[in-house]
C-alpha cells in the first residue's frame, strides 16, 4: 500500500573543492576572512516521489580521552565545535550557523537538540501570541506562560489562521530534473509537501564558515576533531526517510606570505675542546611527507676526530584544554631515521661541510600538524632533533644533539599526505575507523614530490657539497609561496642599465629588449659573466639540469591502470566543470537528433578598400553584376583565372588611351 523504501539511483554529497571531500584554508584566523563552504546534493530519481523536505547539517565533533598522572582520574567526552543547519534545500540554499561562531567554544553533543529548538522558538504561531504595543503591556517584559495542563487545546475560530483551514499544499516541480533551488525564497510551512518528478537533481548549498573554525585533527593519541555532513530526505508519515552521512575534512595550510615559508633556521654553537658546528635549514615550515634539506658544517678542534653518523627525529609536544580542565603535556618521538652522510675521507681535513635530507612521515596517524585551535583547546608544537655522532681518538663515541624549532603543516603542493579512513554510521551518526583503508588527501602520485627522497644524494649535492647553489634551486621549487609576494632579498634582480654610448635611444633599447624571448638574458653569457663568479658553462649546465628535473615523468603502470567505479566518479567531480545532466529523450526535439539541416551562407558584397579601380561600360561578365569594377592589383593575366570579356575590355581601353 505504501512505498516504504525510496528507490534512488544516485544519492551523494559533493563539495565544491579541488580536492575530494576536503576544504583547504590558506592561513590562520588572523590571515583569512570568512571561509566559503559550498557544494551540492546529487539526486537521481527513478520514479516520482513525494517528500516533506531535504535537510542538511554540518557537525564538527571533538573527542578527547586522557588520564591525569597525579590523581589517576580519567577524562573523556564528545563535544561539538561547529553546527550548521540547512532546513530545506528545496527552498533555501543558505545555511545557518547554530553553534561554533565567534565566541563559542564547545558544547556537549546531547545539547544540540536544545540549541536547534531554541533557534526555532521565535517562529510565530497562532497558539503562541505575544502582546503587541496596543494591548497596554510593556514590550520589554516577559509574558508568563500558563502550564500545559491548564491550557485550552481548542483555539477560537477568530484566532485561527486561514492557512490552517486549507488542506496541505503540494508543490510540484514543472520539469523533470533541475540544477539549483527549485522553490527559492518561497515561504512554506510544515503542511506543504513537494512532488519531484523522475529525473536528475542538483541542490546547491553554501555558507560562510567563521575564520576561527577548528581544523581537522586526526593524528593525536589525545583526541580527534572530525567533521561530517548529514543529509536527510524526510517523507510522509508512513514512508521511510533516506539518510546519508559523509566524512569531510577542513584542513589549514600556511598562508602564501607566511614567514615560516621564508625564515631560515640557523643554529651555531661550539663544543669546547671538541668541535664547532652550524646547522641550517632554508625555511622553518616543514610540509608533511616531504624531504627537507639540512646544511651541516663541522669544524673539528680535537685532532683525530672523525664523523660516524647522523640520526634525526621529530619531537611532538601536545596538550588539550577544555574549560577549567587541562591535560598534561605529552611528548612523543616521530620518524626516527639515519641520515645520509658523505665519506669522511673525501671531506677536507679542517672543515666538514655537506648537505643531507630528512624525510618527514607522510601518514597523519604518525604525525599531526602544528596547530593552536581556539586559544589553546588543542595545541601541537614540533622540533627537529639531530644527533651527530663523533668518534674520538680513543675509540669511544660522543654524541652532539641539536634542536631546531619547526612548523609542520599540510601542503597540497609538496609531499604525499595519507590520512585515516572514517565511515559514518547512518543510524547513530558516529565515526567508525577502518584500519584496512587509507585516504589520500590530495590527488597525486606518491612519486610526484618536489624534493629528493631521504638519504639519497642528488647530483646537486655531489657537485656542490657546500649547498650554496642548491639552496636557491630548492627555494625556486617551493610552490607554497605566492608568486605575487615580494621576492626574497637574496633573489633580487638588478634594473636594466641603458648604455648611452650606443646609437640607439633608450626607448629603442627598451623595445628591442621586449622583442627578445622571455628569460633570454638569464642564459646569455654576456649578461651573466659580470655578476657571478661561477663559470658560464657550469651555470648553463645547472640550469639545464634543473629544467630536466622539473620535466614530469610518466609512469606506464599508472597510465595503463583501469580505474574502479568509485575512482571514475571521483575523477569526474571537479570544481571547474559544470555539472549539467544529459537531456532526456522524452524532452528532446527533432532538431536534437543526429541529422543537421543545410546552412545558408550570405556572402558579403565587395567593399571599397582604397585600391585604384577602372570602371567598365557595357554588359558585365556572367559572374559579375553591371556597374562592377575590377582591381588592377588583384587582376591576373592568366586565362584560367580571368574572364574573356574582362580581358577584351581591358585591351580596348588600353588601345583607346594610346591613340
Amino acid at each position: 500500500m505504501f512505498n516504504h523504501h525510496l528507490n534512488l539511483a544516485l544519492f551523494d554529497i559533493k563539495l565544491k573543492s579541488q580536492h575530494k571531500n576536503l576544504l583547504l584554508i590558506k592561513g590562520n584566523e588572523s590571515e583569512v576572512e570568512a571561509v566559503p563552504f559550498e557544494g551540492s546534493v546529487k539526486l537521481s530519481l527513478n520514479e516520482d516521489i513525494h517528500l516533506k523536505k531535504i535537510s542538511l547539517c554540518l557537525t564538527g565533533e571533538f573527542y578527547y580521552e586522557y588520564m591525569d598522572k597525579v590523581t589517576k582520574e580519567q577524562f573523556l567526552d564528545r563535544l561539538c565545535v561547529l553546527r550548521i543547519d540547512w532546513n530545506n534545500l528545496l527552498t533555501d540554499e543558505n545555511g545557518q550557523v547554530v553553534f561554533g561562531n565567534y565566541g563559542d567554544s564547545t558544547t556537549p553533543m546531547y545539547k544540540l537538540k536544545n540549541l536547534k529548538s531554541g533557534t526555532g522558538s521565535s517562529i510565530h504561531t497562532p497558539g503562541n501570541l505575544s502582546p503587541g504595543p496596543s494591548s497596554g503591556y510593556n514590550s520589554g517584559a516577559v509574558t508568563p506562560t500558563r502550564p500545559t495542563a491548564l491550557r485550552i487545546k481548542s483555539t477560537p475560530i477568530f484566532l485561527k489562521d486561514k492557512d490552517f483551514a486549507q488542506p496541505p499544499k503540494i508543490l510540484k516541480i514543472p520539469k523533470s530534473g533541475i540544477d539549483g533551488t527549485p522553490f527559492k525564497d518561497m515561504s512554506t510551512s510544515a503542511h506543504h509537501s513537494f512532488l519531484l518528478p523522475k529525473g536528475n537533481y542538483s541542490l546547491p548549498f553554501k555558507v560562510f564558515l567563521p575564520a576561527n573554525v577548528p581544523e581537522t585533527v586526526e593524528g593525536l593519541p589525545l583526541g580527534t576533531i572530525l567533521y561530517k555532513l548529514q543529509c536527510n530526505i524526510e517523507r510522509g508519515r508512513f514512508e521511510k526517510s533516506a539518510n546519508l552521512n559523509k566524512h569531510v575534512r577542513i584542513v589549514r595550510t600556511l598562508h602564501p606570505q607566511n614567514l615560516n615559508l621564508c625564515d631560515s633556521i640557523d643554529v651555531d654553537n661550539t663544543w669546547v675542546g671538541k668541535v664547532q658546528y652550524n646547522l641550517c635549514m632554508n625555511k622553518k615550515g616543514v610540509p608533511i611527507g616531504a624531504s627537507i634539506p639540512i646544511d651541516v658544517t663541522l669544524v673539528p678542534v680535537m685532532k683525530g676526530l672523525s664523523l660516524k653518523g647522523i640520526h634525526g627525529c621529530i619531537v611532538e609536544h601536545y596538550h588539550a584544554e577544555v574549560g577549567p580542565d587541562r591535560s598534561p603535556e605529552y611528548e612523543r618521538i616521530i620518524g626516527k631515521q639515519e641520515l645520509q652522510i658523505p665519506n669522511t675521507d673525501e671531506l677536507p681535513y679542517d672543515k666538514w661541510q655537506f648537505r643531507t635530507h630528512y624525510k618527514v612521515p607522510d601518514n597523519l596517524k604518525k604525525i599531526c600538524q602544528s596547530c593552536d585551535i581556539r586559544g589553546g583547546m588543542v595545541v601541537v608544537k614540533h622540533r627537529l632533533r639531530l644527533g651527530i655522532q663523533l668518534r674520538n681518538p680513543g675509540g669511544h663515541v660522543s654524541e652532539l644533539r641539536a634542536n631546531l624549532p619547526i612548523c609542520v603543516y599540510i601542503s597540497a603542493n609538496s609531499g604525499y599526505v595519507v590520512g585515516r579512513h572514517y565511515d559514518v554510521d547512518n543510524h547513530h551518526g558516529t565515526f567508525q575507523l577502518d584500519y584496512l583503508k587509507e585516504d589520500c588527501l590530495f590527488k597525486k602520485d606518491k612519486g610526484e614530490t618536489h624534493h629528493s627522497p631521504a638519504g639519497t644524494p642528488t647530483e646537486t649535492d655531489t657537485e656542490h657539497p657546500q649547498g650554496g647553489e642548491s639552496d636557491s634551486e630548492d627555494e625556486d621549487e617551493d610552490l607554497d609561496r605566492d608568486e605575487a609576494a615580494p621576492p626574497l632579498y637574496e633573489k633580487h634582480v638588478f634594473d636594466k642599465i641603458y648604455d648611452m654610448n650606443l646609437p640607439q635611444t633608450p626607448l629603442e633599447q627598451f623595445r628591442s629588449q621586449q622583442a627578445t624571448p622571455l628569460h633570454s638574458n638569464a642564459n646569455s653569457s654576456s649578461d651573466v659573466a659580470g655578476y657571478f663568479d661561477i663559470p658560464i658553462t657550469q651555470a648553463l649546465e645547472n640550469n639545464l639540469k634543473k629544467t630536466l628535473a622539473q620535466t614530469p615523468m610518466f609512469d606506464m603502470e599508472n597510465m595503463s591502470h583501469i580505474p574502479s567505479y568509485t575512482e571514475a566518479l571521483d575523477d569526474d567531480d571537479e570544481s571547474d566543470k559544470i555539472d549539467d545532466f544529459a537531456p532526456e529523450y522524452s524532452g528532446s526535439s527533432s532538431s536534437a537528433s543526429g541529422a543537421t539541416s543545410p546552412m545558408n551562407m550570405n556572402l558579403p558584397k565587395t567593399q571599397s578598400t582604397g585600391h585604384l579601380r577602372i570602371p567598365f561600360k557595357g554588359s558585365s561578365a556572367p559572374s559579375a553584376k553591371s556597374g562592377s569594377t575590377a582591381r588592377l592589383d588583384k587582376m591576373s593575366l592568366d586565362s584560367r583565372s580571368s574572364s574573356p570579356s574582362v580581358k577584351s575590355r581591358f585591351s580596348f581601353h588600353s588601345r583607346k588611351k594610346d591613340k
